[in-house]
């Protein structure tokens, strides 16, 4: 049982009373105060503690490391890489998906470094249509002032799903209507190393649910303006120096 001293009752100026008497010093106001300089120390260990797990989670696992300091990030799919776009209703496909023949990607990592948590990348997609329709009828663009984060992809342990952030908003024209991806924050993406043109470089292979996309104009509204979408595929990516050259990424 923790001991509490009396509380002093005034009984005149400048010289306070005791009820029941002065207070007792003795081991058990020592053992009080030990016990209280314990309890204030634990709080802070654990307090410390829950501070490095908040900043442990909120930090990407792994990393992308280029040969050298500084590179340039290109992209591509082809063949069996094409990445679908594709609505859902309930975790269902509905609808035909969206795919392009052509997609190029280019990006950076932090000036100076070779190491990174951390890609951006802007897609450019073209010839792109509705499954079984015409090449060219939709239209995947987003704003030149985005520069080349539109995308940001994170790094991740080897076997676990990384996260990418959309930082820019994207448009897709599609003859009966347009639909907007907002800014959000995704996780789906696995990291596999490739070689390309001799140098190490990485298939990323997407399997992202619930995006959230809008209707916007057309027919399309008359489904809802909110909508959920998927995106599956992969698409490769390698680096280079700023003189062109091939050097080798991976995702460790």
């Amino acid at each position: 049982m923790r001991y509490s001293p009396p509380v002093p009752q005034k009984a005149g100026i400048g010289r306070p009373s005791y009820e029941g008497g002065p207070p007792i010093k003795g081991k058990g106001t020592t053992m009080s105060m030990k016990l209280k300089v314990l309890g204030l120390s634990l709080l802070a260990v654990l307090a410390t503690s829950a501070f490095a797990v908040i900043n442990a989670s909120a930090t990407p696992s792994g990393h992308f490391v280029a040969d050298v300091a500084h590179v340039k990030v290109k992209g591509t799919e082809s063949g069996t890489h094409f990445l679908k776009f594709q609505r859902t209703v309930n975790g269902e496909a509905s609808g035909l998906p969206i795919e392009c023949t052509h997609a190029h990607y280019h990006g950076t990592v932090p000036l100076g470094v070779s190491t990174t948590n951390e890609v951006e990348i802007t897609p450019e997609y073209t010839k792109c249509a509705t499954q079984g329709g015409e090449w060219g009828e939709v239209n995947v663009h987003h704003e030149p002032s985005c520069g080349t984060n539109v995308y940001k992809f994170t790094s991740a342990e080897s076997g676990k799903k990384a996260t990418v952030h959309v930082e820019c908003v994207i448009s897709v024209t599609h003859p009966n209507c347009t639909i907007k991806i907002p800014k959000q924050t995704l996780n789906g993406v696995t990291y596999d190393p490739v070689v390309e043109g001799g140098k190490n470089a990485i298939t990323m292979t997407v399997t992202i649910s619930g995006i959230t996309g809008h209707f916007e104009n057309g027919l399309c509204v008359f489904l809802g303006t909110k909508q959920t979408f998927d995106m599956n595929g992969s698409a490769t990516v390698w680096a280079t120096d700023t003189e062109t050259n091939r050097v080798g990424i991976r995702a460790t």
